[in-house]
């Protein structure tokens, strides 16, 4: 898969790894920005290289999408290291999805009980 160097659809994210590293006396190069989607398609698909658009995801996925985006925005401004980002991030994305499923099974089996 080709590396992205596609823009950010949450532009403040891209601000605050050029701030981050420009704090560190460090450049920002384009495969920089490509880790940070590689990191977020990592923490919604858990799969780095997934076929994952971040600018227009999947229905059903826009809000997890703009939250991780964000998570991932406030962790950097906090100087988080990459590694620990990637992890928080597919964690956050993992428990609300969980937590989605349990919602609906609670939904479903309470539709079934009221049928019968």
């Amino acid at each position: 898969m080709k590396r992205s160097t596609s823009p950010f659809n949450c532009a403040s994210m891209q601000a605050a790894l050029k701030a981050e590293r420009d704090s560190l006396g460090k450049q920002t190069k384009p495969h920089h920005y490509s880790n940070e989607i590689g990191l977020l398609r990592f923490a919604l698909t858990g799969n780095s290289r997934a076929d994952y658009d971040l600018a227009h995801p999947p229905i059903g996925r826009k809000r997890i999408t703009r939250r991780v985006i964000c998570m991932n925005t406030r962790l950097i401004e906090a100087h988080v290291p990459y590694e620990q980002r990637k992890a928080d991030c597919r964690e956050f994305v993992l428990k609300q999805t969980n937590a989605a499923l349990a919602r609906m099974t609670a939904i479903n089996s309470c539709q079934k009980s009221n049928k019968e």
